[in-house]
C-alpha cells in the first residue's frame, strides 16, 4: 500500500511539475510578445528623432557657410593606321579628349543666399592623315568639336524661406572663341527655392548683351528682356550606385529688337523682335562604380539666332568622377 501511495503522489508532482512549465512557458512567450511590442514602438521613436535630427543637421550644414562640389566626365580615344592598306587613309592617326566639368560654391544664410556655378564642355580632336612618302599629309589638324564655357552668380536677400529678391550676372561664351559669339546678362527680380535641389531665377529687368562672331571685329547689340534660368541638382539610387544628375536651363525672352551698340540710334541697326531670344540648356548624368569613378554622359541643346538659324546640339561620352 505504501507503494501505491508513493506512485500516487510522484504521478501527481509530475502531473503539476509539467502544467507549472507549461504556464512559465506562456507567461515567458506573453512576456516576449509584450518586449517586442514596446521595442517596436521604441524603434519607431527612434526612427523619427534620427531623421528629425538629420534634417536639422542638414539645416545646420547649409547654414554654417559654403557648400561646394566639382563633378565632370572625361572621355578620350586614340587610333592609328601604318600602311593598312584597306583603309581611305593608311597612314593616319586621330586622337579626341572630351571635359566636361561642373563645379558649384553655394552659401545661404537666414537673409541671404550667393550660388555660383561654372560649366564648362571642351572636346578636342586631332587628326592627322600623312602621306605615302612620310611627308606632309592632306589633313593635319588640331580644334574643338565642343566648346562650351557658362558661368553664373546669383546674389538675393531673402524675404521668405523659398523666395528671395536677387541680382544674376551670368556669361556664356567659349574658351577658344573668346566671346566670337558670346552673351553677358545681368539683371534683378525674383528667386523661387522649392527645395535644395531646385534654384529657379525669374528677372523681369535684365540687360542682354550678345556678341557676334563675326572675325576679328565682333560686333555686339544689347537689348532689355525677362531672364529666366532653372539649376536643378540631385543624387538618386540605382542598384545601391549613386547616379548625379545636374540640369540647366537658361534663356532670354527681349521686350523688343536689340540695338547695335556701335550705332544705337540707326535704324538699319535694329534687329527683328525674334533676333536676341535665345536659350541654352545643358545636362550632365554620371554612373558610380566605384568611389566616386564611374561613367557620365553630357549634353545640350542651344538656340540663338544671331549665331545661327538651327538648333544647336552637342553630346559627349567618358568615364567620369565627382568630389
Amino acid at each position: 500500500m505504501k507503494n501505491f501511495y508513493l506512485a500516487i503522489f510522484a504521478f501527481m508532482f509530475f502531473a503539476l511539475n509539467t502544467n507549472a512549465q507549461d504556464m512559465t512557458l506562456d507567461e515567458l512567450k506573453a512576456k516576449k510578445a509584450e518586449l517586442a511590442a514596446k521595442a517596436g514602438e521604441a524603434q519607431a521613436q527612434a526612427d523619427a528623432f534620427n531623421g528629425e535630427i538629420g534634417g536639422l543637421q542638414k539645416e545646420i550644414d547649409i547654414l554654417s557657410g559654403w557648400r561646394k562640389g566639382v563633378a565632370g566626365n572625361l572621355g578620350f580615344g586614340l587610333n592609328s593606321f601604318s600602311n593598312w592598306a584597306a583603309a581611305a587613309n593608311p597612314n593616319s592617326s586621330a586622337s579626341n579628349l572630351g571635359l566636361n566639368l561642373t563645379g558649384v560654391a553655394n552659401k545661404l544664410t537666414e537673409k541671404t543666399l550667393w550660388n555660383n556655378k561654372l560649366i564648362i564642355q571642351e572636346v578636342f580632336q586631332k587628326v592627322n592623315t600623312a602621306g605615302d612618302d612620310g611627308g606632309p599629309g592632306l589633313l593635319d589638324k588640331d580644334n574643338h568639336t565642343v566648346d562650351l564655357l557658362n558661368f553664373a552668380s546669383l546674389y538675393g536677400y531673402r524675404i521668405h524661406p523659398k523666395f528671395a529678391i536677387t541680382v544674376l550676372g551670368e556669361f556664356n561664351s567659349s574658351l577658344s572663341n573668346f566671346l566670337e559669339p558670346g552673351v553677358i546678362d545681368i539683371g534683378v527680380g525674383g528667386t523661387w527655392t522649392p527645395s535644395s535641389n531646385l534654384v529657379v531665377v525669374v528677372h523681369p529687368l535684365n540687360y542682354h548683351v550678345a556678341f557676334s562672331g563675326a572675325g576679328a571685329n565682333p560686333t555686339s547689340s544689347g537689348s532689355i528682356g525677362a531672364k529666366v534660368r532653372a539649376d536643378y541638382t540631385n543624387t538618386y539610387q540605382l542598384a545601391g550606385k549613386n547616379v548625379n544628375f545636374s540640369s540647366t536651363l537658361s534663356t532670354f525672352l527681349p521686350y523688343s529688337g536689340a540695338t547695335n551698340l556701335a550705332s544705337p540710334t540707326d535704324p538699319e541697326n535694329i534687329e527683328e523682335n525674334v533676333g536676341p531670344f535665345e536659350y541654352t540648356w545643358i545636362n550632365n548624368i554620371s554612373f558610380e562604380v566605384w568611389k566616386g569613378i564611374g561613367v557620365g554622359v553630357g549634353f545640350g541643346l542651344r538656340g540663338a539666332k544671331f549665331e545661327n538659324a538651327d538648333t544647336q546640339s552637342f553630346y559627349n561620352f567618358g568615364l567620369s568622377y565627382n568630389l
